[in-house]
């Protein structure tokens, strides 16, 4: 179902289920009765052929196997005997998630090990179960996908904006509720336990789906869940499950689990380094830091004493004072973010009021004190919020515990104002718990180079790596790069010429095949720039991704996919380029606008300044900004071809293809647009 945010009104796109415009999660009840794009995509694959009989190479594969698929099989299997982890690229129509379900189930079944199955999006949590059911015509085999509380929780729904509640208060208010035997909804979970296992073992239901069936219970889901997870052979689970360290301890509590007895398959891996980062990173506020000097208004007396004479509220002023301090002394006229020296925040604590170290955490401590029962006095009045006392003290701890080492310290300013953000470079939390799990699958389609994978996640030396290529005919997609554009900053400064050809290339590409046609920028400035000559000389139907416009993004992205001769402008990197299927004549051509590497950042310089340390002058480079951009002009081109029947075509417009020929299994082109119509065999030059 394609969702649409309550709160502000935009849509969400195909596989995620929090709006990227506000970040409030989609409920059930914002959904539309069109279906999403995914959907319609998977109805339209051809449906693999079962077998009724189980083959004892492979006695969880329900389908005939296809090329490798065997293999892929066995060599899972085997790492996960071993106790290994292996990491692999396994290419489009290797069947990743039949194929690793298929493995882990032959190594956890005979050991009683759970299958803890993770995932990005939603959607690929759906064709997990999908797959299990069809696992369940050969074998007997359960499983069980779970969300948070948020998404699940049927009394919060009843709490004027739940969507927007930390997870903390949600836990907070749950907690209550059963404790008082408050919940109807939890009260009724043992008298419907037997219902909804019954559902679960028959039916394999998406989370939604068994959201829903709970509902028409009067059960909790959210509860089910739990309950019925130590019972199950998979468990579903998206990220978050294994990145947040009290969220991990939860499930592995559940799952009557202390990490031994699990086998982890870790689903579109390449995403799991950033997501690691960015969940162990953290931000200070100045907005936060002034709501927390408001609040300190409704204590009685107006201020309370933290330590040692240190008073609550100077010590907040101090800290607004001295981030506005740093922007001024640290910012230039036209920069947004600058590096703050080790321990300066502290610093300037211990000389304002004459504190050491355990002093200013005992501060913090009361802080914390403060702010807790502040936020139960919130709770009582049905506010349903978390004081931002309680907010600062969590931040400020953060701020103290976390090793310089490991985080880049900066002062930013941005339309909110200043901030502090620590941003982690070497996320160790969960590359700590993944080192320790025994038997560990981690695979993508686009993951080159592994050892980029294998070393930023810190994973054991015996690490097993694998590539798989994709099984269809190789003919059926070709990849050229041009060798007299380019989009370096530099060269273009250097020489107007390169942009003009840019432009007339793209035009002449996209008029030269009756072919639906993705083009790629390297950003939204540039795609900006270029559309009023590409709107004047394109002779086709064109479609553009607008930025802050899913609504209207996703109308045209439908509109594209309806048709067969048109053309969408999109930007590398965004849901277009990785996500999206589009099977048969829906995409066959794809034009790729330079070479998409990361901006360069204080954090990225950081990463490759520690890379360099850690491996090697140059791997700074190559792991922080050359693996990425390879990877997302994979995934683009991956877009091309998703069953063994399509035909498709990319042209990368950059000289600097070249150095990554091998990754891309790509070639020069002299003539690019005779190149394009030659393969399609149109004949439009």
């Amino acid at each position: 179902m394609a969702n649409f945010c309550s709160r502000c009104g935009s849509l969400v796109f195909p596989g995620s289920d929090s709006c990227p415009s506000c970040g409030a999660y989609v409920s059930g009840e914002s959904r539309t009765k069109q279906r999403s794009l995914t959907e319609i995509a998977a109805q339209r694959r051809p449906a693999p052929r079962t077998v009724s009989e189980e083959d004892m190479k492979a006695p969880y594969l329900p389908y005939e196997p296809r090329p490798s698929q065997l293999s892929i099989i066995s060599d899972i299997r085997e790492a996960m005997d071993a106790g290994r982890h292996i990491v692999i690229e396994s290419g489009t129509g290797t069947g990743k998630t039949i194929v690793s379900l298929a493995a882990a189930l032959e190594h956890s079944k005979p050991r009683n090990k759970k299958v803890v199955y993770l995932t990005r999006t939603i959607s690929q949590s759906d064709q997990v179960m999908r797959e299990l059911k069809a696992i369940s015509s050969l074998k007997r085999v359960t499983g069980i996908a779970v969300t948070g509380r948020g998404k699940s929780c049927l009394l919060m729904r009843t709490v004027r904006g739940y969507e927007s509640l930390p997870p903390q208060v949600l836990s907070s208010l749950c907690e209550e509720k059963k404790s008082k035997r408050a919940c109807p909804y939890f009260n009724t979970l043992r008298d419907h336990m037997a219902e909804v296992e019954s559902f679960c073992l028959s039916e394999f239901p998406k989370s939604d789906k068994l959201d829903e069936f709970c509902e028409s219970l009067g059960t909790c889901p959210y509860e089910m869940k739990k309950l019925l997870m130590k019972g199950m052979d998979v468990v579903v689970a998206p990220y978050v499950h294994i990145l947040s360290e009290d969220i991990r301890s939860n499930l592995l509590n559940n799952l009557d689990s202390d990490g031994g007895n699990l086998t982890i398959v870790i689903d579109e891996a390449h995403n799991l380094v950033d997501a690691a980062r960015e969940q162990e990173s953290f931000s200070i506020s100045l907005r936060l830091v002034q709501s927390a000097l408001d609040e300190c208004s409704t204590i009685r007396g107006g201020d309370a004493m933290l330590c040692d004479g240190v008073m609550l509220v100077p010590f907040i002023t101090h800290l607004k004072n001295l981030m506005r301090s740093l922007a001024t002394s640290k910012l230039g006229l036209r920069e947004k973010e600058a590096l703050l020296e080790p321990r300066v925040i502290e610093g300037s604590f211990f000389s304002k009021f004459s504190i050491d170290r355990h002093r200013l955490e005992m501060c913090i401590d009361r802080l914390q004190d403060i702010g807790d029962n502040r936020t139960e006095i919130l709770m009582e009045r049905g506010e349903n919020r978390v004081s931002e006392l309680f907010d600062l003290a969590v931040a400020l701890r953060s701020w103290m515990m976390t090793p310089d080492e490991k985080y880049v310290r900066t002062i930013k300013t941005g339309d909110d104002g200043e901030v502090l953000h620590a941003a982690c470079i070497s996320p160790s939390d969960v590359t700590s718990f993944l080192r320790k799990t025994k038997g560990v699958l981690h695979m993508s389609g686009t993951l080159q180079p592994l050892e980029q994978y294998v070393r930023t996640m810190m994973l054991p030396e015996d690490t097993v790596t694998r590539i798989y290529p994709s099984p269809f005919p190789k003919e059926n997609l070709k990849v050229v790069y041009m060798e007299n554009v380019t989009t370096q900053q530099k060269e273009m400064a250097a020489d107007p010429s390169i942009s003009s050809r840019i432009h007339r290339y793209i035009a002449k590409m996209c008029n030269a095949v009756d072919r639906n046609t993705l083009v790629f920028f390297p950003s939204y400035r540039m795609m900006h720039d270029l559309r009023p000559f590409l709107e004047e000389y394109v002779k086709k139907k064109l479609y553009w991704e607008e930025p802050r416009q899913l609504r209207r993004t996703m109308q045209s992205l439908d509109a594209f996919r309806k048709g067969r001769d048109g053309v969408f402008f999109s930007v590398m990197g965004g849901s277009v380029a990785e996500g999206i299927d589009f099977p048969g004549d829906e995409l066959c051509f794809a034009i790729i606008v330079g070479i998409p590497y990361p901006p360069p950042t204080l954090e990225s310089k950081a990463m490759s300044d520690m890379f360099d340390r850690m491996y090697g002058r140059g791997k700074g480079w190559e792991y922080v900004s050359v693996a990425p951009a390879v990877r997302k002009m994979k995934q683009a081109i991956g877009r091309l071809i998703r069953t063994e029947e399509d035909r498709g075509m990319a042209v990368i417009m950059d000289k600097r293809a070249a150095r990554y020929v091998r990754e891309l299994d790509c070639s020069v082109t002299r003539d690019p647009v005779g190149d394009v119509a030659s393969f399609f065999g149109d004949q439009k030059v």
